[in-house]
């Protein structure tokens, strides 16, 4: 499913298309915590529902803000940079200019 809507920079859409792009799954901010790996397992069902609930996808901070899940590892390196939804909605030129799991959305 495409995006809809008028893309502008730093406001990501939360659509189905941007979840299947998100890097956050695989982020080694998450690689250890539970509550994503639980999230990730149910996340085929979690994407038939219209609309989304943040709270069950485990990713696309930049457009859903913080993550519901408290046990991940801000330590660790981001990925934000290198993600192709980073790219496509410009979020280098918006704030928080990253780590969006932990700083909130993306404006």
């Amino acid at each position: 499913m495409a995006a809809v809507g008028k893309q502008v920079a730093g406001k990501v859409l939360f659509v189905p298309d941007n979840v299947g792009k998100c890097l956050c799954p695989g982020c080694p901010v998450q690689a250890q915590s539970k509550c994503v790996s639980g999230l990730k397992a149910a996340l085929a069902a979690a994407l038939k529902d219209q609309p989304l609930k943040r709270e069950k996808i485990p990713g696309v901070y930049c457009s859903t803000g913080k993550a519901t899940c408290a046990d991940l590892d801000s330590n660790k390196s981001c990925l934000c940079g290198g993600c192709v939804v980073f790219a496509q909605y410009k979020l280098g030129q918006a704030r928080p200019g990253g780590r969006y799991c932990k700083n909130g959305p993306s404006k």
